[in-house]
């Protein structure tokens, strides 16, 4: 794994005040064949299972699948987060915490989810995997996401390099980027059998490129561009195609793990 810095601010400084600014999550996704929709999909196979999403931020996958009837709880280490989740849907079964200590019972739920969560912790990730793995039923579902480190990685850190170019002062930690089986290893030792890794995106680094966005979507608000994606226009779209189908493990910005549970 591979330590990046690249924020003038904490994570926790940072996470808050996007969360402030981003405005409210939509109650449904616009497509189901978008990041991280479709990859929930994959695990939420079952109506009648219990579900828990580490790190939901605003709340796009718990209010997705809430709204369709589905028991699904969000927890979210910003209280920024929460309280904006609370006054959108009172009935949202959300909760302030931390990932490295869940205060749900040894196999409370049978699906868990982590969408851009991992990454983000520096000092306690495998605190927090033992933890996810606690929670899991024996046989139960996950999902889980790391950044890789690979071209389109590298390349997104040069651009805020670039962009940051004249800031002074320490940069504080970013993120871990990892290899595909270098992590998937990491998740056996807590007894998480991964099954199928996804090349995915969340967002391309040609949406760096302004006049490669769909306007459309650009211009619109932070909470229409997440529950839509963040879309390129024609030409960018035939660029990210050619770029995922020739490469996709070297130009994919999200890693995604799915795998079971083994009995303990």
């Amino acid at each position: 794994m591979r330590k990046a810095l690249r924020r003038a601010e904490t994570n926790e400084r940072y996470w808050d005040r996007r969360w402030e600014e981003a405005g409210s999550d939509a109650a449904a996704f616009d497509s189901l064949d978008i990041y991280p929709v479709k990859y929930a999909q994959m695990v939420m196979t079952d109506p009648d299972s219990s579900a828990l999403e580490l790190g939901c931020g605003l709340g796009r996958v718990v209010k997705h699948y809430h709204r369709n009837g589905w028991k699904i709880t969000g927890i979210e280490r910003s209280p920024v987060a929460v309280d904006r989740m609370r006054e959108d849907d009172p009935e949202l079964d959300v909760a302030v915490g931390d990932a490295t200590d869940i205060k749900l019972e040894d196999g409370a739920v049978d699906v868990l989810m982590a969408f851009g969560l991992y990454h983000n912790i520096e000092n306690e990730l495998e605190q927090a995997l033992a933890e996810s793995a606690r929670v899991i039923a024996p046989g139960g579902r996950f999902c889980i996401t790391m950044r890789p480190d690979n071209i389109e990685m590298r390349l997104n850190e040069r651009y805020w390099r670039w962009r940051n170019r004249h800031r002074s002062g320490p940069m504080h930690f970013h993120k871990w980027l990892v290899g595909r089986d270098e992590f998937a290893a990491l998740l056996a030792t807590h007894g998480l059998n991964v099954t199928d890794v996804h090349y995915a995106r969340n967002m391309s680094i040609l949406y760096r490129v302004p006049w490669l966005r769909d306007r459309r979507i650009a211009t619109s608000a932070e909470s229409v561009r997440r529950a839509g994606g963040y879309r390129l226009n024609r030409f960018g779209r035939a660029v990210d195609g050619f770029l995922m189908r020739r490469r996709p493990q070297d130009f994919c910005n999200v890693f995604v793990f799915i795998g079971t549970k083994g009995a303990p």
